[in-house]
């Protein structure tokens, strides 16, 4: 441990998908996904603390020791000694909110400072996305997830070895309901599935970085909610009331959930949301994972 730490915090935005493509390789760090998705102020807290009375790394999630195979495959990577993860989530869980990426980001950056690693950023979160890519729970949030704000994934990867850009938008007010999760692994492992979301992917893409602006992407996550064939019939119809109502929404990729944009400021999106579940406001986080 290094000289005078004795426990390091890391904060991870949530981060929501409006559209994407797959692109799988035997390399993880390879292995990744073109799109486009949104930080939200929602997150991830992880602490690292020392813990010599343990013989094994404890993760704890909300509290509760948890199995935790995405933080812990970061620690097995990076940890020198045993110590206590406590990681304390802000978003839903299993819903498309990029929880399992924001918890192992957020360990990897905690254990950089905490053991004195001396990892660049990209570096560690390199490691989180290889850990997500193995346990098949997400291909490319902790590289937006490491930047913040709108971001445009070009190139398939690792932070390091994909590529991305940002769209440059306010700090904007996003809503949205979940009514459940769909399990990532399932779909992902789903071949026919995954050619129909990978077409709908590419082309949505295209057209964004024709007209890169937040409309664009709001419609074009529209257009692929559609054209995927992932959407349950309760999202479209959630979708449809808050275009009915003047806003915008798509569903949150990968979870029976949906997220909408007001513009007008009236709150219309979030009234015709009402009939769809609880509904939750939060906003674009224009910063990605960092150290507290």
């Amino acid at each position: 441990m290094s000289g005078f730490i004795k426990s390091a915090r890391a904060f991870v935005p949530s981060h929501i998908t409006g559209f994407f493509a797959a692109h799988r390789k035997d390399e993880p760090r390879l292995s990744g996904s073109i799109g486009c998705g949104l930080c939200l102020s929602l997150g991830a807290t992880t602490t690292i603390e020392s813990a010599p009375e343990i013989q094994d790394t404890e993760i704890l999630l909300n509290g509760e020791l948890s199995e935790a195979p995405v933080s812990r495959f970061v620690v097995s990577k990076l940890a020198k000694e045993p110590v206590r993860v406590k990681t304390q989530l802000s978003m839903p869980f299993g819903a498309g909110f990029g929880a399992s990426g924001a918890g192992a980001l957020g360990c990897a950056y905690a254990l950089n400072s905490y053991f004195d690693l001396g990892l660049t950023a990209d570096r560690a979160a390199a490691v989180a996305h290889e850990a997500e890519v193995t346990n098949r729970t997400g291909l490319g949030d902790v590289i937006a997830q490491n930047a913040g704000g709108l971001v445009v994934r070009l190139q398939p990867g690792a932070p390091g070895t994909g590529r991305i850009d940002r769209i440059p938008v306010p700090t904007l007010l996003i809503s949205y309901v979940v009514r459940g999760p769909i399990s990532t692994k399932e779909v992902l492992s789903d071949e026919k599935a995954m050619m129909a979301v990978n077409v709908a992917g590419e082309a949505a893409l295209k057209e964004l970085l024709k007209r890169p602006t937040f409309t664009n992407f709001m419609q074009l996550s529209r257009r692929f909610t559609v054209q995927s064939g992932l959407a349950s019939d309760w999202a479209l119809q959630a979708i449809e009331a808050v275009e009915a109502a003047g806003g915008m929404a798509s569903m949150i990729m990968l979870g029976d959930a949906v997220f909408a944009f007001g513009g007008a400021g009236d709150g219309a999106e979030v009234e015709a949301l009402k009939s769809f579940g609880e509904v939750h406001t939060t906003t674009i986080s224009q910063r990605g994972a960092n150290l507290d």
